[in-house]
């Protein structure tokens, strides 16, 4: 157990509340932390602003990613102890909370590399009679401050490309961590004020969310990202400032199709991880998979063997794949559609029962079909749902009548139709032979329609985090 005395919040007064983190597997009492009351919540604000103009505008970019690459050094150093807090308060097996700390580690390595590549561009100005002696160019520059609400599901990585992109384009960040998941944020934030990062210009406030709908609204922010709910996300979009610009990275049904051709040592490798990672509690989890009728009873068969050998339990066992659900709230609402789903005509081939209160055994549905709401909504839990197509056809019309579009994938060895796909199917990413939750830190991730708005990436978080400036000068006589 830890208490977490400091709220990194520069001038506020001492809390004189607390809220209890429990672990989501065993329901232990894992730390206690100050609640922020209204008057630290507008401190953070003012730091926000104060710390923007009077030390991030001036602060130049290798200042900023000598920070950056320190704090990745600290986050090495602490490899094990961060892995551990992750899979205490998120439930992630601890075999995967390593190897997120180990890519927030090079997240914020690379973070620091695309600050010094932070540039503008020249302009041509001689391309009509009389701009002749002008010459033009652009400089990119922070938006100023910016709130960040994150998602419980990766703790630290995601923690990362939101703070320290926001801090690594030139901006002050009030973050406000998953009330699940704070403690790692905390750490975070904590190792980069270690690094060197202004204190002021950094605001931890784990508060819970309804308390977050007027910073959400502040006009003091000029930027606001969010990673969570579409119920939440949306909200945000239509409550923000005019002129506040909005990163929304949300969630979708993820969706795999196996064709005749599919490699099957590729499919059994990618597909089941890709489906159970953490608990099936990820954006771009597959929850939908269409298997050629050729390959159908072959593929049910062996992703409901692979599927019902996991092992389901304690997150800081190294033996466990599958961890609890954050909540038992979540494990009653994935059991309740797991049951409509079977009522409807779905065939459970694994899985369908909890594990205690807070586990679910992975779950494997046969025969689904659009009108169930295990298809048509996101499940965020260990379910993926198989159905046999003919058509290649009718699978891409579905794909793209669908609400959601984030990340699909395609397993086959038919380049023609891997390249058809890609320009026909409405989606922000085409993953050819992997699942669609593979994903490297440094490539533009996104969701379209009602999955998000915007593109994250070390890079292109760095740009939306920024704005271009032009610049044009008329030189006399030239």
């Amino acid at each position: 157990m830890t208490s977490h005395e400091s709220l990194l919040i520069a001038g506020a007064s001492t809390p004189t509340s607390h809220y209890e983190i429990f672990s989501p597997y065993n329901n232990t009492r894992i730390a206690s932390i100050p609640l922020p009351d209204g008057e630290a919540v507008e401190q953070a604000m003012r730091n926000a602003i104060r710390s923007f103009e009077q030390l991030m505008k001036v602060m130049p970019a290798h200042h900023r990613a000598d920070i950056l690459y320190r704090a990745s050094q600290l986050m090495k150093d602490e490899h094990e102890k961060l892995s551990r807090l992750i899979a205490m308060e998120g439930g992630k097996p601890l075999r995967d909370a390593r190897v997120e700390v180990t890519r927030a580690i090079n997240t914020v390595k690379m973070i620091g590399d695309e600050v010094l590549q932070l540039n503008g561009q020249t302009i041509t100005m001689d391309r009509a009679p009389g701009t002749e002696n002008c010459l033009a160019y652009t400089i990119r520059v922070p938006l100023g401050p910016t709130l960040a609400i994150s998602a419980f599901n990766h703790p630290v990585n995601l923690i990362c490309h939101q703070v320290c992109a926001a801090f690594g384009a030139g901006n002050s960040v009030v973050v406000k961590p998953a009330s699940q998941t704070p403690l790692s944020c905390l750490r975070i934030v904590e190792l980069l004020l270690e690094a060197g990062a202004p204190e002021e210009a950094l605001s931890v406030l784990p508060i819970p969310g309804a308390r977050a709908q007027a910073l959400v609204s502040d006009s003091r922010f000029r930027f606001v990202s969010f990673i969570g709910s579409h119920e939440v996300g949306w909200n945000i979009r239509r409550t923000v400032a005019p002129g506040t610009r909005v990163a929304l990275e949300l969630g979708g049904t993820g969706t795999a199709i196996i064709d005749k051709t599919a490699d099957a040592t590729q499919v059994y490798n990618t597909l089941v991880r890709g489906a159970f990672y953490h608990a099936g509690q990820v954006c771009v989890s597959v929850q939908r998979c269409f298997v050629h009728e050729d390959r159908y009873e072959e593929v049910s068969n062996e992703i409901a063997q692979r599927a019902a050998k996991l092992c389901v339990g304690d997150p800081l066992s190294p033996d466990t794949d599958v961890g609890p659900l954050i909540s038992q709230t979540e494990v009653k609402r994935v059991q309740a559609l797991v049951q409509e789903a079977v009522q409807s005509g779905a065939q459970l081939l694994c899985g369908g029962e909890t594990v205690g209160e807070t586990c679910y055994l992975p779950t494997v549905l046969a025969n689904t079909s659009r009108e169930m709401n295990i298809v048509r909504e996101e499940v965020f839990g260990p379910v993926i749902c198989l159905e046999p197509y003919s058509d290649i056809e009718t699978i891409i019309s579905e794909l793209n009548e669908s609400k959601y579009s984030f990340q699909t994938a395609l397993y086959t060895k038919d380049v023609d139709l891997a390249h058809e796909a890609a320009r026909r199917i409405e989606t922000k990413a085409l993953i050819v032979n992997d699942s669609t939750a593979f994903r490297v830190d440094w490539m533009p991730f996104g969701g379209a329609r009602q999955s998000g708005l915007g593109t994250g990436g070390t890079k292109d978080s760095l740009l939306d985090l920024t704005e271009e400036r032009l610049v044009v000068i008329r030189i006399a006589n030239l």
